[in-house]
């Protein structure tokens, strides 16, 4: 029987040859250094400190943490990366990565005010994601076939739980690493003592990231959303596109007049849920739910079952002790409402349950020929989207990871992964590019919701009140009749529902007070039980019900009923109504960030990369007891050019690279074609 051999052969560990697990940082290092990027980002990012490693060599050394995964904190990571970190360095021009401590001393440096000036461009620069978001692929179209940008505007909350510290007198003086980092405020479903805020904008059709900063606790209010709009409307502006065709969503924290006025300084259109409670019950808000035509929203099929109506533009008051940031009053803002229902007898999570459906108000600034109300619900609901990404967010990048417990420090390294985030998707989009056809726009066939039915709903405030009464005592003189406590109705022995019409103008007895219930005119003559109900002959007459109340409550009843008649239904021409003879139904962006990250990430599976690393002798080391010059002599500061050149390669050093990959790798890496800045680094 013949048998199978196996033989081994031993060796030395090939110090040249990456670890797997840096195969994509090597990569993403050698392209940035072959477009010039590197350079680009050591003339801005500037941290204000002298000596030690620049502002170029921390965003270094964290691109290369990211690129690792959500697995591992700073350290586990250096224990990977240290033995190697000399070669990357050198794909970028640099002698060497900083270590943890160094990357925290450094962190620790940064301001607020130098990281901001250069955020923005950080996420989009360096990923060159522009053509992405300037593709036809990634805008929504409306009803006239018009393409938008709509971008996410959406805070996170990070929380930091505090440990015991201990206390006594043979112990240090306690201090808290977190002390800079957080402040306490609402953290929602989150948990902590203290926490920070991220304020971040995602251009929703491309996934990308355009603008990220932290805040202590709950922020500053909307002052803390202005530099997020101030950056849509800079990234508009460098894709040349009409402001006015842009669509800003955010959740109710936007949705008052604050967040109106900071979206209409900025001319920027918005979706956002209307934060005002009181509506719900507003006479004027329920006369046009009443005489609203309601249409089936777009959906996935996966959740309730909603139909949207256009209620027409509306004033929106500033609350009493509102103000601006410095301290002067807000105009009152009209804005054109949109309202979202669907049945739903329990308590409303969001908006409020009113006659068994849950109702739910939005502010818009769309223009309604544009954007029906039915898409304009749909579009705010496409926020979640966003959710699903935070999540892949954490899965790909764990951002949530505490990289330097000062909070501009912080920033900074939040910055660097959300643009490893925008370089994937990039480079997926290079990879395989999407046609540059506009997607087809189906006829729009809005569909009337037959749920909903006629004079829905009933007041809100009038059932509250008879829901004070004991209907259980009342209805002892009415054999037969009925209360319902869910849906507030009166019914008589053959189960008809009278409503209540009337308050009767004065006292019949000593503290009460007569209401009057009637059925609908002609709404008795077909009912069984009419001749021992009714006395009347006529056979129009309508069942009508007094029921003596204590007269503090026929009262309000009586005011309820006098200001719900003053307001008519909304007439059918409101400004600001929807045009149902809009031909197109709205489209939004079908491009797939995540596939487009994963065509990335797939470039690197199975390739290997060697790299070494010949830096020519180094010098004679210059005496000791004489200055170099006058400067040195002086000890001067060093210029942000002397810096930066403090870590640099030397002139001539060679870098050898051997790749084994797939044919896309080798060819992003240059295989066929070299550019002239690749020409001009160093790489072999």
């Amino acid at each position: 029987m013949a048998r199978s051999t196996v033989e081994v052969t031993y060796g030395d560990v090939d110090a040249a040859r990456l670890p797997d697990g840096l195969v994509e940082a090597a990569t993403v290092l050698m392209e940035l250094s072959q477009r010039g990027m590197v350079d680009v980002v050591g003339q801005r990012l500037q941290i204000r400190r002298q000596g030690g490693y620049c502002g170029l060599d921390v965003w270094l050394v964290l691109l290369v943490y990211f690129t690792m995964g959500a697995g591992l904190g700073f350290r586990g990571f250096w224990e990977v990366a240290r033995r190697h970190s000399r070669q990357l360095a050198a794909l970028a021009r640099r002698r060497s990565l900083p270590s943890p401590a160094s990357v925290s001393r450094a962190l620790d440096a940064v301001e607020f005010t130098d990281v901001r000036s250069v955020g923005p461009w950080l996420l989009v620069g360096p990923s060159e994601i522009a053509p992405v978001l300037a593709h036809p692929t990634v805008q929504t179209y409306d009803a006239r076939g018009e393409g938008w940008h709509v971008f996410d505007l959406d805070p996170t909350v990070t929380t930091l739980r505090h440990r015991a510290l201990p206390a006594a007198e043979d112990l240090p003086e306690p201090s808290r690493r977190s002390r800079e980092t957080g402040a306490p405020g609402y953290s929602g479903r989150k948990r902590g003592d203290i926490q920070f805020r991220r304020v971040t904008v995602q251009h929703a059709g491309s996934g990308a990231w355009i603008h990220a900063h932290l805040s202590k606790g709950n922020g500053d209010g909307v002052a803390d959303f202005e530099p997020a709009l101030r950056t849509v409307v800079d990234t508009c502006s460098e894709l040349s596109h009409p402001l006015d065709r842009t669509v800003m969503r955010s959740d109710g924290e936007l949705g008052n007049v604050p967040g109106f006025t900071a979206f209409r300084e900025a001319h920027l259109p918005f979706v956002t849920r209307l934060n005002r409670p009181k509506l719900y019950e507003d006479p004027d808000v329920l006369a046009r739910l009443r005489a609203a035509t309601w249409h089936i929203v777009p959906d996935s099929l996966s959740g309730p079952r909603r139909s949207a109506a256009d209620l027409g533009l509306m004033t929106v008051e500033p609350g009493e002790r509102t103000r601006r940031p410095d301290g002067s009053t807000y105009e009152p803002v009209t804005v054109r409402v949109v309202a979202s229902i669907f049945p739903n007898d329990g308590a409303a999570k969001r908006g409020k349950t009113l006659d068994g459906f849950q109702v739910e108000l939005f502010a818009t600034d769309l223009p309604a020929d544009r954007w029906p109300a039915a898409e304009v619900v749909a579009t705010y609901f496409g926020r979640t989207a966003e959710e699903n990404r935070f999540a892949q967010e954490d899965r790909e990048l764990g951002l949530d990871r505490i990289v330097s417990y000062h909070l501009p420090g912080q920033e900074l390294a939040t910055l660097v992964g959300l643009s490893l985030w925008n370089l994937r998707i990039a480079n997926g989009f290079a990879l395989d590019p999407p046609p540059s056809k506009r997607p087809a726009q189906p006829i729009r066939l809005p569909v009337v919701d037959e749920r909903v039915p006629q004079a829905w709903p009933r007041d809100p405030v009038v059932a509250s009140m008879l829901a004070r009464l004991d209907w259980t005592e009342i209805l002892q003189r009415w054999p037969g009749w009925t209360w319902d406590p869910v849906s507030g109705e009166l019914r008589c022995e053959d189960g008809r529902v009278l409503a209540l019409t009337s308050v009767r103008p004065a006292e019949h007895a000593a503290g009460r007070t007569g209401i009057i219930f009637r059925r609908p005119t002609s709404g008795c003559e077909d009912c069984p039980t009419r001749d021992d109900c009714l006395r009347s002959d006529r056979l129009k007459a309508s069942k009508h019900a007094e029921i003596a109340v204590p007269t503090e409550i026929a009262e309000g009843l009586r005011a309820r009923l006098t200001l719900v008649r003053e307001h008519a239904p909304m007439p059918a021409n409101v400004p600001g109504k929807s045009d149902t003879s809009a031909a197109r139904a709205v489209t939004d962006s079908l491009f797939l960030p995540a596939a487009a990250r994963h065509v990335d990430t797939d470039v690197y599976r199975g390739a290997t990369l060697r790299v070494e690393v010949e830096v020519p002798p180094a010098p004679p080391p210059r005496p000791r007891l004489v200055a170099a010059d006058v400067g040195d002599r002086q000890r001067r500061r060093k210029t942000w050019s002397q810096n930066l050149d403090r870590y640099a390669l030397p002139d001539a050093t060679r870098v050898r690279v051997e790749v084994a990959g797939s044919a896309a790798l080798r060819a992003r890496l240059g295989q066929q074609a070299r550019s002239a800045a690749a020409a001009n680094s160093g790489h072999r």
